[in-house]
């Protein structure tokens, strides 16, 4: 059948080019990391699929066999379905972002990529052939790693194609143990070493190096605990093969000591100047981003305990986040959209039922690994490989979360499990005929071939062609123009007309781009059809998704920034409803009212900034900066001591408070502690200048420019013309 050798042909080329996603970086393409990755795994898929329905169709032999691994999918991908629909915001859920790339499509897709893989990867030989596929394609980014280490420029942490550190680190640890797995399956076939055996060898040590790199310590304590697994259950169970069972030994007492080892010299010097053991060495409960992950994960149960069955659908942690905000969270991001935690992940998108899918496609493939009794003869030294792989994985989703590269390589493992197991069996000849079997060829050919086509056509367009042309669009919109602003304004409505998912992301970026040229000296009428352009979307955007505080904050920011401090504030106490503890926004409150002369209200909003978590030096600082407004320094000093000794900087931010209500010689006093404290900053001896004349002081205020002029010669006309206004007593 001349026709079907075709569509095997398509399908399996498009899957064979699956493994050569990684390296996809489209610099055109906000987000270039990301979203060419992900548009390309979604069209290969669907072609794939789309040739491979067809194929199914007209022979038996390609279609899917049941297996409970493919059960625990199928029901994973139902269960999530539901909590994306039933979910806060449906439209991320399903969809995503740029950043992230995920939702319920990616599911959607990464199941069509199960199906087909399992359905045509049907022996052996093609199964090697796939997996050697991905592992040169992992070699090579190893390699890039490796070349990019020793050259000139040093590299903190390696991220290569993926543009995060943690992406590459996931992908190095389970291409380890699958080129393990391949070493092993080799070696039991070959029973030699040969120039394979040193490749896989030698692949293993590149990655290992690579993995150690990228400082990831979520997937270096997965490969540790993985390692440890493997030798574990090797030395425990192999009876057979004493050689293997010593080494295995071996392996698990270096790893032992290597661990112990570390932990007695993590004090060392040779630790603390290393990039990467430093970073394990400074783990403790009482660490920046441990306190972190803990507190956001208090954050997350919150949620949890209040849609405990579906959970808030994919992509919407930022809910649950805002609205139990922990105001000890100061100085970490903002706007958290995971979990990092795998657990409270699928809690927060599946609620328990989620979470127990998700669990199952590790349950499910472990069964079969060590109960099942039929299908391939898994040895035991396999099952470990396989085992400490979902265990090294599993315990870096406990600290990072997953990607797209990661969903692949994890649906490649299930399928390659699932492909191997007897219930793949063909079904009994002397069964009822389904009816698949009923359909005569001409109906497949003539009506069902043309309508996949056309299905498989539409939905290359339909995922992919308007979001990426969005994506095009806004890079576009908030790069600079030759041709000016008007240009970008252009770019911004061409990316919202195609009124894509990533709506959201484009009215924030055009948010902050009109944050990034207000100050810019500009064709007026552009930039208030900007402005008018940019209000609009994200009173779009509130309509659309009514509880997001992040659009209701950057609204109200942008507002009070361009002279519209009533509505801003509208907007902005609607952005604290929402997200009652957060201090940043009674930041952007406060500093309305200031600019407003508001002084009391300031002082009041604050305060409560200041009361929420003390130890927060910027609420710290804001708090006394609005009692210096309101006049209030004496109820300061009650409850925080003499100001000189509460640990604020008094900053330019204290000298226009100060002038602004007639203190000028507590002003210039400060000023002079500024340039003591900064001599080589020019803008503070101007400033100083400044107000030495307003004190009747101007031999020192020459003084000051003439420093200011010998620090920066560019200001020497200007400074010389300040010079002979005051001598000439102007």
């Amino acid at each position: 059948m001349k026709l079907d050798k075709i569509l095997k042909v398509i399908s399996l080329s498009a899957i064979f080019l699956v493994p050569f996603v990684p390296l996809v970086v489209v610099g055109s393409l906000f987000f270039p990391y990301i979203v060419g990755k992900s548009i390309l795994f979604k069209v290969l898929v669907e072609v794939a699929f789309g040739a491979w329905a067809i194929l199914a169709l007209r022979n038996k032999e390609y279609r899917p066999k049941f297996s409970w691994i493919l059960g625990s999918i199928l029901v994973f991908v139902g269960v999530i379905f539901l909590a994306d629909l039933l979910g806060e915001n449906p439209l991320k859920s399903f969809w995503s972002n740029y950043e992230r790339m995920e939702g319920w499509i990616t599911l959607l897709h990464s199941l069509g990529y199960f199906i087909v893989i399992t359905s045509l990867l049907n022996s052996e030989k093609l199964w090697r052939r796939f997996l050697q596929t991905t592992v040169f394609v992992s070699v090579y980014l190893a390699l890039s790693g490796i070349f990019k280490l020793i050259g000139p420029q040093s590299v903190s942490r390696l991220d290569l194609s993926f543009g995060n550190a943690s992406y590459l680190a996931v992908y190095m640890l389970v291409h380890i143990f699958i080129i393990l797995f391949l070493w092993f399956s080799y070696k039991k076939e070959q029973n030699q070493i040969s120039l394979w055996g040193w490749f896989y060898g030698l692949a293993i040590f590149t990655e290992i190096i690579v993995l150690y790199y990228t400082a990831t310590r979520g997937a270096i304590l997965g490969l540790i605990g993985a390692v440890l697994l493997v030798s574990v259950l090797i030395v425990s169970f192999e009876k057979e093969k004493k050689v293997l069972r010593r080494i295995s030994f071996g392996i698990l007492i270096a790893t032992l000591v290597l661990v112990g080892s570390f932990l007695f010299f993590k004090d060392s010097d040779f630790v603390k100047n290393s990039h990467v053991l430093s970073r394990f060495s400074s783990i403790s409960l009482q660490e920046t981003t441990t306190k972190s992950r803990f507190m956001i994960w208090e954050m997350a149960w919150q949620g949890v305990k209040e849609k405990p069955i579906l959970g808030w659908g994919q992509e919407n942690f930022n809910y649950v986040f805002n609205k139990n905000y922990d105001p000890k969270m100061y100085g970490q991001e903002e706007w958290f959209d995971r979990t990092h935690n795998v657990f409270f992940d699928w809690l927060i998108a599946g609620g328990f039922l989620g979470l127990l899918a998700y669990l199952s496609l590790f349950g499910t493939v472990l069964y079969y690994l060590w109960r099942r009794k039929k299908g391939r003869n898994f040895s035991l030294v396999e099952k470990s490989i396989f085992t400490g792989l979902l265990v090294g994985y599993f315990i870096h989703n406990l600290f990072v979360f997953d990607n797209l590269t990661s969903y692949i390589l994890f649906f490649t493992v299930l399928g390659f499990v699932h492909g191997q197991i007897s219930s793949l069996e063909e079904p009994d000849e002397g069964g009822e005929e389904g009816w698949l079997e009923k359909l005569n060829e001409e109906t497949v050919t003539k009506i069902i071939t043309p309508i996949i086509i056309v299905l498989t056509i539409f939905s290359i367009y339909f995922f992919n062609t308007k979001g990426l042309l969005a994506n095009r669009a806004l890079l576009q919109a908030i790069a600079p123009q030759q041709e000016g602003v008007d240009k970008n304004l252009e770019f911004f409505k061409k990316a919202l007309s195609y009124n894509t998912f990533a709506n959201q992301e484009i009215r924030e970026q055009l948010m902050q781009f009109m944050v990034k040229i207000r100050d810019l000296n500009l064709d007026s009428s552009v930039k208030s059809e900007l402005f008018n352009l940019a209000v609009l979307e994200a009173k779009k955007e509130i309509e659309r998704d009514p509880l997001n505080a992040r659009t209701e904050v950057f609204l109200g920011s942008l507002l009070g920034m361009y002279g519209y401090p009533d509505e801003g504030l509208e907007h902005l106490k609607k952005g604290l409803e929402i997200s009652p503890k957060k201090q940043q926004i009674r930041f952007e409150i406060g500093s309305i009212y200031i600019n407003q002369g508001q002084y009391e209200k300031a002082f009041d909003i604050l305060k409560e900034a200041y009361e929420l978590e003390p130890n927060y030096y910027q609420a710290k600082s804001l708090y006394v900066l609005s009692a210096v407004y309101a006049g209030k320094e004496d109820l300061i000093e009650e409850s925080l001591g003499p100001l000189s000794e509460s640990g604020i900087i008094f900053d330019m931010n204290f000298v226009s408070a100060y002038n602004k209500i007639g203190e000028n010689k507590k002003a210039l006093e400060i000023l002079e502690v500024l340039v003591e404290n900064n001599p080589e900053n020019v803008q503070y001896h101007i400033s100083l200048a400044a107000a030495y004349f307003e004190n009747n002081q101007n031999i020192k205020s020459i003084a000051e420019l003439e420093k200011a002029i010998e620090l920066d010669p560019s200001f020497k006309e200007q400074g010389e013309k300040f010079i002979e206004e005051i001598k000439a007593g102007r």
